[in-house]
């Protein structure tokens, strides 16, 4: 996903998300991003994801015919939310599954990398929401390599080149979980079976491996944001990833355990076959270690969930 990363960075994410989309819908989920539960974990699952949707298109003031850009749109929860308040949304995705089926729902969803953006005819836009999408974009090997801060700051010109200069909105909101105890990437090339079993690299690297992607630090996308985009608001929403994982967790367990984890077993056969290496990883990390739980578990968390809006800067001449 990152201007540096390599094909198989690429193929990682988009094989990960084609077995969320053997798993998650018949498990009743269909966002794969954290919702908002305003501190009560007893919230409805489904509330709370449509809590999260209303807080980005607030952010953005979507309204009557607000044109919205949704980078990593997923099964399209948030562009039908756009619809239903009039706006025009248009997403983007690198999955050919979920693609697909956000055309099936009728909504205008293009199969296109958002490194792609500049060579497209596509925008402009209001505004740009990138939910859950960010983490994706830089690779363990590009980090290693030092070119983080190069592909950050290459994300948001491009997000800055699609939104309408003359437009009274004008702004980006994203969803991104960052690092509060970063690794150092060189040392997660090695893999996970390198370090002491659950140890934070042990954990770190069974996700890199699973899902693809090296999250940013604190502070990393203010730095690369700089002249394209200025941070107005930051909210900590990791208590809100906690509650979500854990639901996402439970209800995965429990389906495995009825007769609907037969049909989840059938479809995820073919994956499977295809790619046995990242199935056993991503089982692994799902459901013995539970690796992407623990980064949110505990009161000193090891990384933490931030809701961002930031605010177009006008081009400097």
């Amino acid at each position: 996903m990152s201007s540096g990363a390599s094909g198989a960075g690429v193929r990682r994410v988009v094989q990960c998300y084609s077995l969320f989309d053997k798993f998650f819908p018949t498990c009743g989920l269909l966002d794969y991003t954290e919702g908002i539960y305003h501190g009560d974990p007893n919230t409805p699952y489904a509330q709370a994801q449509l809590n999260q949707i209303n807080y980005l298109l607030d952010e953005v003031r979507c309204r009557q015919g607000v044109r919205i850009l949704d980078v990593g749109c997923g099964n399209g929860t948030l562009l039908e939310e756009v619809r239903r308040r009039g706006g025009v949304g248009t997403g983007i995705t690198i999955s050919p599954e979920q693609a697909g089926l956000c055309r099936r729902r009728g909504l205008d969803v293009r199969l296109l990398d958002y490194r792609e953006l500049a060579g497209r005819s596509i925008g402009p836009f209001d505004a740009v929401i990138a939910n859950g999408a960010i983490e994706h974009f830089v690779q363990v090997s590009d980090a290693a390599a030092g070119e983080a801060e190069q592909i950050y700051a290459r994300m948001f010109r491009l997000f800055h080149g699609v939104i309408d200069p003359k437009s009274s909105i004008r702004r980006m909101v994203n969803t991104t979980t960052h690092f509060v105890r970063g690794p150092d990437p060189k040392r997660l090339l090695a893999g996970p079976l390198a370090f002491r079993p659950f140890s934070d690299d042990f954990h770190y690297a069974l996700l890199i491996r699973s899902f693809g992607g090296f999250y940013p630090a604190d502070g990393q996308l203010e730095r690369c944001a700089r002249g394209f985009f200025r941070l107005l608001k930051a909210e900590d929403g990791t208590r809100d990833s906690f509650f979500t994982s854990e639901e996402w967790l439970r209800r995965v367990r429990k389906a495995l355990r009825r007769p609907t984890g037969l049909k989840i077993m059938a479809r995820s056969l073919p994956y499977m076959v295809r790619h046995p290496g990242q199935f056993i990883t991503m089982i692994t990390c799902m459901l013995i270690t539970r690796s992407w739980n623990w980064q949110f578990r505990t009161d000193h968390p090891p990384a933490r969930l931030l809701r961002q809006t930031w605010e177009y800067e006008p081009a400097s001449v």
